[in-house]
C-alpha cells in the first residue's frame, strides 16, 4: 500500500466528496503547428498547412474526464492574460471546476510550441518558471479534501514548485485522497529522491515503457512494473501507444491490446488515457476493463490532430468498444445498452 501519513485531520467520506479528479498545475496553451517533416534545419523553409491554439497539459485529462462523466477540477496558477483567460474559458465550457485556478498579472501562463509531422512525430518547446511558495494555499487544501483523487504530472514540479507539490501530496495523504502520478518525461529537472517520494505516496502510477525503464533501470516492462509496485503503489499502468497498455496490481497482470484507428497525432492521447484509468478506479471496474476504456479514449484522441477540445468524446469511445465483450463497461458509461 502507498505511504500514509498520520494526522489529526478527519478525512471526508468518499461518497461525500464533490469532485472525482483534481489536477495539480500544468495547465498549458499549445500552439500547434503542422510541419512537413523532421528534422527542421536552419535555412530550410516549410509551409505549414495548420496553426492553432489549443488547451494542453492537464487540460487534456480534465476535458476527457468530464466527457465520460467524471466531476473534474483543477488547481493551478495562470497569468491574467489572453492565454490564461483562453484556458479558463475552455475549461468552463467543458464543465470543469476552475474555482482552484488563480489568475494574477504577476504569474505566468505556459505556452508551448507543438510541432507535429504527418506521421505523428512531434516536438514540444516551452515550459513554466515555477514559484517560491513554501506550500499550497488553504483554498487548495479544501479542494483536495473534497476530491476522490489527485492527479499529479511530473510537469507540476516545474510549473509550480517541488515544495508546493510535496505539500499537496502530504495533504492528500492526510485526507485519504487517492494520488495518481504520471511522472512524464521530466525526470532530470526533478531530484531522484523527490520522484521516489512521490511514487511511494501514490496509489497509482502511469508511465510509458521508456519512462518505466528510466525510473527503474529495467527495460522489460513486466519487470519494471513489478519493481515500481514494490515501491508503494497499488496499481502500475505502462502506456504502450497503439499496442495498448500493461497493467500490474499486487495480484494481477494484464496486457491489454490497443484499438486500431487511423492515428493522426499522439498529443494528448496519454493524458486522456488517464481519464479511463481513473474512471475504472472510481467505478469498480476490473484492471482489464479500466485498461480497455483507457485504450479506447487514447485511441479516439490520437485519431484527431491536437488535444484539448479535440480529445475523445464519449460517443467516439463507445463506438470503439464491443457490445458483447465490453457490456459491463458500456453499462457503466451509459447506464444501459
Amino acid at each position: 500500500m502507498a505511504t500514509q501519513i498520520e494526522t489529526g485531520v478527519k478525512p471526508m467520506n468518499q461518497a461525500e466528496r464533490g469532485l472525482d479528479v483534481l489536477t495539480l498545475g500544468d495547465l498549458v496553451v499549445d500552439f500547434i503547428v503542422a510541419v512537413d517533416h523532421f528534422p527542421i534545419r536552419p535555412g530550410e523553409h516549410q509551409v505549414s498547412g495548420m496553426q492553432t491554439l489549443e488547451a494542453g497539459g492537464a487540460c487534456n485529462l480534465l476535458i476527457a474526464a468530464a466527457r465520460i462523466g467524471l466531476r473534474s477540477g483543477a488547481l493551478a496558477r495562470l497569468r491574467d492574460d489572453v492565454y490564461g483567460r483562453f484556458l479558463m474559458d475552455v475549461l468552463r465550457d467543458e464543465g470543469v471546476d476552475v474555482r482552484g485556478v488563480d489568475c494574477r498579472p504577476e504569474w505566468h501562463t505556459t505556452v508551448a510550441l507543438a510541432l507535429v509531422a504527418p506521421n505523428g512525430e512531434h516536438v514540444f518547446i516551452g515550459g513554466g518558471t515555477g514559484y517560491a511558495d513554501p506550500g499550497i494555499p488553504e483554498a487548495w487544501r479544501k479542494m483536495i479534501g473534497n476530491s476522490r483523487t489527485l492527479y499529479v504530472e511530473g510537469y507540476a514540479f516545474t510549473d509550480l514548485s517541488v515544495k508546493m507539490v510535496l505539500d499537496a501530496l502530504a495533504w492528500a495523504g492526510k485526507t485519504d485522497t487517492q494520488i495518481i502520478f504520471d511522472p512524464g518525461p521530466v525526470f532530470e529537472p526533478v531530484p531522484a529522491d523527490i520522484i521516489e517520494r512521490t511514487v511511494a505516496a501514490s496509489q497509482a502510477i502511469l508511465l510509458t515503457d521508456e519512462e518505466a525503464g528510466e525510473l527503474t533501470g529495467i527495460l522489460d516492462p513486466e519487470g519494471a512494473a513489478d519493481a515500481i509496485l514494490k515501491r508503494g503503489p497499488d496499481l502500475v499502468v505502462i502506456k504502450q501507444g497503439a499496442q495498448g497498455c500493461l497493467i500490474r496490481t499486487p495480484s494481477e497482470l494484464h496486457q491489454v491490446p490497443g484499438f486500431v484507428v487511423d492515428a493522426k497525432d499522439p498529443i494528448g492521447a496519454g493524458d486522456s488515457f488517464a481519464a479511463g484509468i481513473i474512471f475504472g478506479m472510481l467505478n469498480g471496474l476490473s484492471p482489464e476493463q479500466s485498461g480497455r476504456l483507457a485504450n479506447a479514449i487514447g485511441a479516439a484522441t490520437a485519431s484527431k490532430i491536437g488535444a484539448g477540445r479535440n480529445v475523445a468524446r464519449k460517443e467516439e469511445v463507445l463506438a470503439l468498444l464491443d457490445a458483447e465483450r465490453d457490456r459491463e463497461l458500456l453499462e457503466r458509461l451509459v447506464g444501459q445498452l
